[in-house]
């Protein structure tokens, strides 16, 4: 499949899922707003805490047509990869030190001392140390917009536990879940990773050439889409030079037992 056949097949899908999703969305937070003894959403407005989170959830797809627009507004392919290997240089660099990508609770914590920001995040200082905003606020991906605090930002800044919208990042989840069902209709697999990540995975040759790569799952191996969901992260992973290893075994494991 080359480019425009996959951005064809890719942008009515995102566009109609995430319209869906706002209106369930707006709905879930009328009313909340109208229930008085609801506890008070506390994000405001130039909070840039979640936007130096070391995970930014987002399909492949959704990074395939978030790059599709930012190309349509008139960035280049050049200033983009620039841009965007310059975080994935970092990133993956504290990875190696550390030994593993950030994928526990413990690593993640870390990670935020390095104050390393999503790309397209743009620094607002007057608003504090992680102030700032979304420089493709309406293009966002779905996880950007569901998740929201009902405890002192501070929490926040410090990955610390804090209260959530439950109704909203549920119903968020399965908006996730519905872009990938269609991305596995249309390209045989979906991989959800860190969006900046992707994005800079798919400003590579490598990169861009193997999401648009169509593959069939193997039916008879237990778990075939699983696994053809997570070799194409790791093979973007690839593109970028980060070959996953032991470390990232051990850490995946963790992270999955500390959800359970």
């Amino acid at each position: 499949m080359n480019f425009a056949q996959a951005l064809e097949r890719l942008l009515p899908v995102v566009d109609t899922v995430h319209e869906r999703w706002v209106h369930d969305r707006d709905i879930m937070l009328q009313n909340h707003s109208s229930n008085a003894e609801a506890p008070v959403i506390t994000c405001t407005k130039g909070c840039g805490a979640c936007c130096h989170f070391p995970i930014i959830p987002a399909t492949a797809g959704e990074a395939f047509v978030l790059l599709a627009r930012l190309l349509a507004d008139g960035r280049t392919v050049e200033e983009l990869h620039l841009q965007f290997m310059a975080y994935a240089r970092r990133y993956l660099e504290w990875s190696v030190r550390q030994g593993s990508l950030p994928l526990t609770d413990s690593s993640q914590t870390l990670f935020l001392k390095e104050k390393l920001p999503c790309p397209l995040f743009v620094r607002t200082p007057e608003t504090g140390a992680l102030g700032g905003h979304c420089g493709v606020f309406q293009y966002r991906p779905q996880i950007c917009d569901f998740y929201h605090s009902l405890d002192s930002p501070q929490l926040c800044l410090m990955k610390k536990p804090h209260g959530s919208f439950a109704d909203i990042s549920e119903r968020g989840h399965g908006t996730l879940d519905e872009l990938q069902r269609s991305e596995r209709e249309i390209f045989g697999r979906s991989a959800i990773g860190h969006l900046p990540l992707l994005l800079a995975a798919l400003l590579t040759d490598e990169g861009m050439k193997t999401f648009l790569t169509v593959v069939e799952p193997d039916t008879s191996v237990e778990n075939a889409q699983d696994i053809e969901d997570f070799g194409l992260y790791v093979s973007l992973l690839g593109a970028l030079g980060y070959a996953w290893g032991d470390g990232d075994w051990a850490s995946l494991a963790k992270a999955q037992a500390e959800v359970l």
